[in-house]
């Protein structure tokens, strides 16, 4: 999947799609982060080039970085490519052992995101909105998460929208992984 270049706040480059959606995804991890902690911080902007959003809480600041985790490379396709109502994004997409493969790509994200330097007061939010995958079997793969020893965020988080039965809103989770 292609990466957007980000700059300061406010840049006019940054592309609006990812900005709401990294913007949601902080958000969400933000708000489980201020239950565990007892806190109270609130988005204050883009951070910069990496990590993504700043949060700020009186003269305290916690970082984000964002990173979404996918099916595949087709499935990232499908569903950007679609809700930037591109003409040439795919109509249908189908797998093998998705479920295997969505924690693969769990896996590889967090390899490449735990090898770079964020700085202090950083927290990783690992998103995912599997369409074929329920919480609860999301959660019953943590197990298979794999957090490297040696990363440089204060907190690691996955969150995710996961789909219900008929009648029933999505569900959305957030677990701490490290």
């Amino acid at each position: 999947m292609s990466t957007w270049a980000i700059s300061k706040r406010g840049d006019a480059n940054m592309d609006p799609l990812q900005e709401t959606h990294e913007r949601w995804v902080g958000d969400q991890v933000i708000e489980s982060y201020n239950s565990e902690h007892g806190t109270s911080f609130r988005f204050y902007g883009r951070a910069g080039v990496a990590p993504d959003l700043e949060y700020r809480e009186g003269n305290r600041s916690l970082r984000v970085e964002v990173v979404t985790a996918y099916y595949d490379i087709e499935d990232a396709k499908f569903k950007w490519l679609a809700a930037r109502k591109r003409p040439d994004a795919p109509d249908k997409w189908s797998g093998d052992d998705f479920d295997k493969s969505l924690v693969e790509n769990i896996n590889s994200a967090l390899v490449a995101k735990c090898a770079k330097s964020y700085g202090p007061n950083c927290v990783l939010a690992v998103c995912v909105f599997p369409t074929l995958t329920r919480a609860w079997e999301m959660e019953s793969r943590l197990e298979d998460i794999r957090v490297p020893a040696t990363n440089p965020f204060d907190a690691i988080y996955l969150c995710g929208v996961f789909p219900a039965p008929i009648g029933t809103p999505a569900e959305l989770r957030v677990w701490k992984l490290a």
